[in-house]
């Protein structure tokens, strides 16, 4: 399910548009989108320092994203190694990063992560310079419009008996994006990162045609965020997951065609 953000107080307006390019972007050639600093509206610019960029996941981003979902969310909600390793090998297209490069002796927040634990380096050129999760969103597609118990889980055997269609987990064919883990690392929560990140995925996601829509749940008084990334509230939502509680958000492609934030 989505991360709570709490401590996000940035909002989408006034939002420039995501670029290709930036001046302050790191060395990485395979770049989805840049942020474009020298031209951040100034509620973003407490990303500035740490020049964000987005990159599509797979399975070789495993560790990064087993670390930073349990670093994020509660261990009752956080999704397992093996489903998160389910999810990037079948449909990492679905599944987003944004990340920052740096030396282990950059000054706070960085420096002292960057000490606690062994991060990917950028290349074999610079092997002191890392690549740092700050956070992801990891997504499967469904057939049903909303998110389901069986939407999140995933079916055990599918390294022996990969499915198209299969009940639970991944479906191939399924018109719904559904949106599982929204995770920002606790140490860069309240740079807007969690609204940048949410609004090139849903922008990537519908410019692709992949899906109709996106959905996922969260807790109620998260709702609010979601709405201001122009998701919807449906209303209480069926799943079980994590004790249930949770509230239906989704977002529909068709209604955006006029969006000029879009």
């Amino acid at each position: 399910m989505p991360r709570d953000l709490e401590s996000e107080k940035a909002t989408l307006e006034g939002m420039p548009p995501l670029s290709k390019e930036s001046e302050a972007g790191p060395p990485d050639p395979t770049p989805l989108y840049f942020l474009p600093t020298e031209v951040m509206d100034p509620k973003f610019k407490k990303m500035k320092d740490l020049h964000p960029y987005s990159l599509l996941l797979n399975q070789e981003d495993l560790d990064e994203c087993d670390w930073l979902e349990h670093v994020a969310f509660d261990p009752h909600e956080a999704a397992s190694r093996e489903k998160l390793d389910y999810r990037l090998h079948v449909c990492g297209e679905l599944c987003t990063g944004i990340f920052t490069s740096s030396y282990a002796t950059a000054p706070p927040p960085l420096g002292p992560l960057l000490r606690s634990r062994t991060f990917p380096g950028i290349d074999s050129s610079d092997s002191d310079r890392k690549k740092v999760l700050l956070g992801h969103i990891i997504a499967t597609k469904h057939a049903a419009p909303l998110v389901t118990d069986a939407s999140m889980d995933f079916p055990k055997d599918w390294r022996q008996k990969y499915q198209m269609t299969p009940s639970a987990g991944h479906n191939e064919d399924g018109q719904t994006i559904c949106l599982h883990s929204l995770a920002i690392h606790p140490d860069f929560q309240g740079r807007g990162l969690g609204k940048v990140l949410l609004k090139g995925f849903t922008q990537r996601m519908r410019d692709s045609g992949v899906a109709k829509r996106v959905a996922l749940i969260c807790h109620e008084r998260f709702v609010a965020f979601y709405e201001a990334c122009g998701y919807r509230k449906v209303g209480p939502s069926d799943c079980t997951y994590a004790g249930g509680g949770w509230f239906d958000m989704a977002i529909d492609f068709e209604g955006l065609k006029d969006d000029p934030d879009f």
